[in-house]
């Protein structure tokens, strides 16, 4: 034991070695002690034993094997491990990290761990009470990433035309304001315009002929426009205006004859399988009906052949008589019908269901009428008597005793239309031509 003098009183205090404690017996006075550092060598037990402290009995606990130097907490004695028996680290060893050599640095260590743990604290909960809002603008919206599908186009729609040609102007192939056509035994094609010519096509729509019609001659003046246009078996080309028929030959441009009936006009004519030909005229009152053989003989004429068998009450009664349009089966038989969409404009009072299809036998006479309709540009007959008329945007077919057999949709308001010898169906509308399938 060590002798002590107090601090307080002078008084004599008694100190075991190791105690860092203790009191004055005389004042009561609370001292603490000097430390007397030692360094003691000891010897590292085993791997896993506690080491103790040979100076107080003390466990040592902060110790690493790896080092030379161990302290003991309780009475702060250091003590030097010989390095001849340090173990060799093994693996899994368990041991505190050496205190730092600079003094604070690890409370300043603590405090920035602190920090940081409180800063991410308060950012976290910043960014949590905000409302995020996605952004809607173009490349800025954030959402699952699909496999894009590339855009189906639309399915075009089918060209139902088979042959499609012309235009508007007045050169070679190109139309100004057409309104007849005609188709001849060969598939060639006719159109004739307002310009009072008359251009031949072969059936792939190549221009291949023109003829100039004149404008006057000898039986008429001032003519401005072709009414109806034909080709009969022969290749001859017969051309309807101011009331006259005008006749040349395919292999010529100039007029070969001219057809007439005065006083009366002509209104419309066709031609029979046996190379008659049928003409219908006018003496501004009443039509008459003239069947004419191949040799030019006049063989029967019927007054009133439509009128009356229409029996139509119609006012004025010329532009009815002015609208009446023929056509001929392969048998003779004879179909008529009031085309008033062949008249462009016009002023008529009339009963709507006085406008039939009214057929007749080969002789001209009454056999029915079937079907309504005013708004046909004309009338035909193909190879098996089914009767075609124009109804706006469509070509309407009927059998020769009035049953519907079908209708050809999706077309241009018909100005003309014709058949050839297949029944192809050959439609003229805002000068142009175009070709449909025949139906079956």
């Amino acid at each position: 034991m060590n002798k002590i003098i107090c601090s307080k009183c002078d008084g004599e205090i008694s100190k075991d070695f190791g105690v860092s404690l203790s009191y004055c017996t005389n004042c009561g006075a609370n001292i603490r002690l000097p430390i007397e550092e030692k360094t003691v060598s000891f010897s590292y037990a085993a791997v896993g034993a506690p080491a103790i402290c040979p100076q107080c009995g003390g466990k040592i606990t902060t110790f690493d094997a790896r080092q030379n130097l161990a302290t003991c907490g309780y009475c702060q004695t250091q003590f030097v491990i010989e390095p001849a028996k340090q173990p060799a680290a093994q693996p899994g060893f368990i041991h505190q990290t050496p205190k730092s050599p600079i003094p604070g640095v690890k409370v300043i260590s603590i405090a920035a761990a602190v920090c940081l743990i409180l800063g991410s604290i308060f950012f976290i909960a910043i960014f949590a009470s905000r409302k995020i809002e996605p952004d809607l603008t173009l490349g800025n919206y954030s959402k699952p990433y699909t496999t894009p599908i590339s855009p189906r186009s639309p399915a075009p729609t089918p060209n139902s035309n088979l042959l499609e040609f012309g235009g508007k102007g007045t050169g070679n192939g190109l139309f100004q304001d057409a309104d007849a056509m005609a188709v001849d035994r060969q598939g060639r094609i006719y159109v004739a315009d307002n310009s009072l010519r008359v251009q031949q096509f072969d059936e792939e729509g190549e221009f291949l002929k023109l003829w100039q019609i004149p404008s006057e001659t000898g039986y008429y003046k001032r003519a401005r426009s072709i009414e109806k246009i034909a080709v009969d078996d022969n290749d001859r080309l017969y051309v309807l205006m101011v009331g006259l028929v005008l006749v040349y030959e395919n292999s010529s441009s100039e007029m070969s004859k001219i057809i007439n009936f005065a006083p009366d006009s002509i209104l419309d004519f066709a031609f029979r399988s046996d190379g008659a030909k049928l003409y219908l005229t006018s003496d501004g009152e009443t039509e008459s009906l003239y069947h004419i053989t191949g040799k030019g003989k006049t063989v029967r004429r019927i007054i009133g052949f439509h009128t009356e068998a229409a029996d139509a009450a119609m006012s004025p009664r010329g532009i009815g008589l002015a609208a009446i349009r023929l056509a001929v089966d392969g048998a003779g038989n004879i179909f008529s019908v009031y085309a008033l969409g062949d008249l462009g404009s016009y002023q008529l009072s009339y009963n709507e269901e006085d406008f039939m299809i009214f057929r007749f036998t080969p002789e001209g006479k009454y056999v029915n009428k079937f079907v309504r309709t005013m708004n046909s540009c004309g009338i035909a007959v193909d190879n098996q008597s089914r009767v075609y008329i124009s109804d706006n945007d469509s070509i309407k077919i009927y059998s020769n005793t009035g049953e519907q057999v079908s209708t050809v949709s999706n077309l241009p308001r018909a100005d003309a239309f014709a058949l050839d010898r297949q029944n192809n169906i050959y439609i003229l509308s805002d000068d142009k031509v175009i070709k449909r399938a025949a139906v079956q």
